[in-house]
């Protein structure tokens, strides 16, 4: 062949590689999980949104004897107004529901040992401590004991309980974490939660009593009015005013050094 009639040759370039497949299937894996959690953030916005309390607008709530205002600060904290106690009692309840009904049954299941009921067999422990106290037995016995009148607020604060759940338009978010119902509030639940506070200021033993009724019969007054005053200075009592902080007692009342000196103790 005559090299000056020859076709030249294009050269080949570089070889286009095909993107790896992994990384492809890792790609559209990551964008699918991305859309995932835009879905399940959506849903999670939603729901919450709808277990929110209601803040504007009438209410039909039944049992109301009156119109019932109820109007919140810039806080949030609500003010209830209405013509007598029943329907601020009613009102109250239905406030609450709305705004700490979580917390509120974790307060009275404590007293009675039922967490495990709502969070499941890790509580059994913790309800087995405490059942051996039967504090909704006693607060049954404490309701049965109240007034005619006491038993009527407590009855409509319970059923305005019940109509704040029933308004809102989701669970809680701790019960759907929870995939669990509230149940209904009785009267003797609102006992119950008092009586939690029993628990929390003594503890299931009472050793906090015990102690102090040592310090009582080992040790002069002023020292058991110092560690367990009725009330301080940062104290807000509803009737009344702040009291004094019970003074730091002196060597005339307890002389220490002489208390610790070889073969003495302590004396009342």
């Amino acid at each position: 062949m005559d090299p000056a009639t020859e076709t030249p040759t294009a050269l080949p370039g570089p070889p286009r590689r095909a993107r790896p497949a992994p990384l492809r299937w890792i790609l559209r894996g990551a964008a699918a999980l991305l859309l995932l959690a835009a879905l399940l953030g959506g849903a999670a916005y939603w729901a919450l949104g709808r277990s929110l309390p209601l803040l504007d607008g009438p209410v039909a709530l039944p049992g109301l004897s009156a119109p019932v205002t109820v109007t919140r600060d810039a806080l949030g904290v609500p003010t209830v107004r209405g013509s007598t106690r029943l329907d601020v009692a009613r009102a109250t309840g239905f406030l609450h529901a709305q705004d700490r009904l979580f917390q509120m049954d974790l307060l009275r299941r404590r007293a009675a040992g039922e967490l495990a009921e709502l969070v499941g067999p890790r509580a059994l422990p913790l309800d087995r401590l405490t059942r051996r106290h039967r504090l909704r037995a006693v607060a049954r016995r404490a309701l049965a004991s109240f007034s005619p009148a006491e038993q009527a607020l407590l009855t409509a604060y319970a059923e305005g309980v019940d109509a704040g759940v029933a308004a809102l338009a989701a669970r809680p978010f701790e019960y759907l974490l929870l995939r669990a119902t509230p149940a209904p509030w009785r009267p003797e639940d609102s006992v119950l939660v008092v009586l939690t506070m029993f628990i929390e200021l003594t503890g299931e033993t009472g050793s906090r009593d015990a102690e102090l009724a040592a310090i009582r019969d080992g040790l002069p007054a002023p020292f058991l009015d110092l560690l367990e005053p009725v009330r301080g200075e940062w104290d807000a009592p509803l009737q009344g005013g702040p009291a004094e902080t019970p003074p730091l007692p002196g060597p005339e009342v307890l002389d220490l050094r002489a208390a610790a000196a070889p073969g003495r103790t302590l004396e009342r």
